[in-house]
């Protein structure tokens, strides 16, 4: 009976999903009703809701350090606040244009995103942003196993001097593992459960995490007045970058680490917006989220720019600063707290921003084998620990490194959706067409040529500079300052590429006189306009979605 179980358990029959019925999506191609447009009753999002979630998510570790690397690489203070404004409204230029998109269609990125890129070539772009999905959960949990190590050593010290068994060289020791381990298994269970049914826990974070991020800041100036002044530390740093080119290069690098840092958010926007009630919501994002990231940003660059001084780094993760706390029973009540806080920053953080998102991209791609409760079990497991967040995490320089160099392909990705929707097209979309695989968005063979090398054409010139930024010791000449501006350079090469070919090769069947961007109660799916019965088995045996 056990080898019959095992074998069953083992067979590809046993893994296959039952095929659900679609409102949209014809007859012999498989999807699910998570890929459907969003009904009526469910499109609940307003201006106010975006507002709402930005404070959420904002106030979150990653965001912190982002603007503490800045300060650590010699900006003052308020010039790493004026980077991050500068990269958060170019970022939220794509955000609010991808998101006006999915609240008009009402599908998500990965449905949408076939209209850009072809009904195959889409897989590209969505395989895309599940890898950086996973990779964001993995480095997330990781920085949150850095608090639960504080949160232990705050009540049991000897915690810190736990036997070491990892060799330097990983970046992390065997205390970073386990706590690494225990905040996967706390959680774990939050990544099961949908985000709509966790409020309590998005409250209480919105309204603790602040409080820490004050209280933080506060106790950076209380110390560093007592030793060299502040006046002093906000307006001498010791680290100054050398004024000219040096200081303009390392501000540039700096809008770029921040629009590298919300690359992901803007080419899945569409999962969040095609909830929306009026697609007009999406608008408030372009103001709302620069605003609220520099606000967060202030709170960070001074903390950082008050303890360079003091500690001779800026201990530009939160986790390095609640580190010095353990010195008194008072100190350590506050060091237990704020790591609580701040891990539930990352987790919640995780559930909402990663976890769903993957999940979403894998049952798109899988339609047979994956709905979004096996994604979420997939990214929670594989995506966790299929990665290595501590050699991510192991230097203000790394942590840079990595926000720059993976967006260098997805910023044109982002970009071509939104300028496809009201340049090329004019706004006017088929969303039946999205879910037929030889429909009009079909293009040649399933792709969508021009879009791809419209990307190939960004990424290009940004490549050497990715490699450098990678590996110093290859010298790549002056190219390095193009990519100091490699989202700019990127949006700009792919938008005039794109625009370019499609006046030159335009694809005239999706080029529609009347837009269809809702599911018409009384319109039946549109039937597959198959050529002959071997391209219906072709693509049932390709799982189509």
């Amino acid at each position: 009976m056990r080898k019959t179980n095992m074998k069953q358990y083992l067979s590809k029959s046993y893994w296959l999903l039952p095929k659900e019925d679609s409102c949209i999506a014809p007859e012999g191609v498989w999807s699910n009703k998570d890929m459907d447009p969003t009904p009526i009753e469910y499109r609940t999002w307003t201006g106010w809701t975006f507002f709402s979630y930005w404070v959420c998510d904002l106030f979150q570790p990653g965001g912190w350090a982002t603007t503490a690397a800045f300060v650590g690489m010699g900006l003052m203070w308020w010039e790493s606040c004026l980077a991050v404004l500068a990269g958060s409204f170019l970022s939220a230029i794509v955000i609010a244009c991808n998101g006006v998109v999915g609240g008009t269609l009402h599908v998500p990125f990965a449905v949408s995103s076939r209209a850009v890129y072809g009904y195959y070539g889409s897989r590209f772009v969505v395989i895309s942003r599940c890898i950086m999905g996973c990779f964001w959960l993995s480095i997330n949990t990781f920085a949150a196993g850095q608090y639960v190590s504080y949160a232990i050593e705050a009540i049991w010290p000897s915690y810190a001097r736990l036997p070491n068994q990892i060799p330097a060289s990983q970046g992390a020791t065997t205390k970073d593992f386990l706590s690494f381990f225990l905040i996967w298994v706390i959680q774990f269970p939050f990544l099961l459960v949908h985000p709509s049914k966790l409020q309590p826990v998005f409250y209480t974070k919105a309204c603790l995490v602040p409080v820490v991020a004050l209280g933080t800041m506060i106790w950076a100036l209380v110390k560093c007045r007592d030793g060299p002044g502040i006046a002093y530390a906000l307006s001498t740093p010791q680290n100054r970058v050398s004024a000219g080119v040096p200081r303009f290069i390392a501000f540039m690098y700096s809008v770029t680490s921040v629009q590298g840092t919300w690359a992901t958010m803007g080419v899945n926007v569409a999962d969040f917006s095609r909830y929306c009630r009026n697609p007009k919501s999406s608008w408030l994002q372009l103001f709302a989220f620069p605003v609220i990231n520099t606000l967060v940003s202030i709170v960070a660059a001074i903390t950082a720019a008050c303890l360079l001084p003091v500690y001779g780094d800026v201990l530009y993760q939160p986790y390095l600063i609640v580190s010095k706390w353990g010195t008194s029973p008072g100190g350590r009540a506050a060091m237990f707290l704020a790591s609580l806080a701040w891990a539930l920053a990352n987790v919640t953080t995780n559930v909402s921003a990663n976890s769903i998102s993957a999940a979403n991209d894998l049952a798109a791609l899988f339609p047979r084998w994956m709905n979004i409760r096996r994604g979420q079990l997939f990214v929670a497991i594989v995506g966790v620990w299929g990665f290595a967040p501590w050699k991510v995490l192991q230097s203000a320089a790394n942590f840079l490194t990595f926000m720059s160099s993976y967006s260098v392909i997805l910023a044109p990705i982002a970009s071509l959706m939104f300028f496809d929707f009201f340049v090329i097209k004019h706004g006017r979309y088929n969303v039946y067409e999205l879910y037929v695989p030889h429909g009009i968005y079909y293009y040649t063979k399933g792709w969508n040529w021009r879009a791809y090398v419209a990307v190939i054409c960004a990424v290009a010139p940004n490549m050497p500079g990715m490699v450098n930024a990678i590996n110093p010791n290859i010298k790549i000449g002056n190219i390095k300052y193009v990519y100091m501006v490699s989202n700019i350079v990127a949006h700009f090469i792919a938008l005039n590429v794109y625009y370019i070919l499609n006046k030159l090769f335009p694809a005239r069947q999706t080029l529609i006189d009347h837009p269809v961007h809702d599911v018409l109660e009384d319109t039946p799916a549109i039937p597959m306009n198959y050529e002959d019965s071997s391209d219906m088995e072709k693509n049932e045996k390709l799982n189509l979605v």
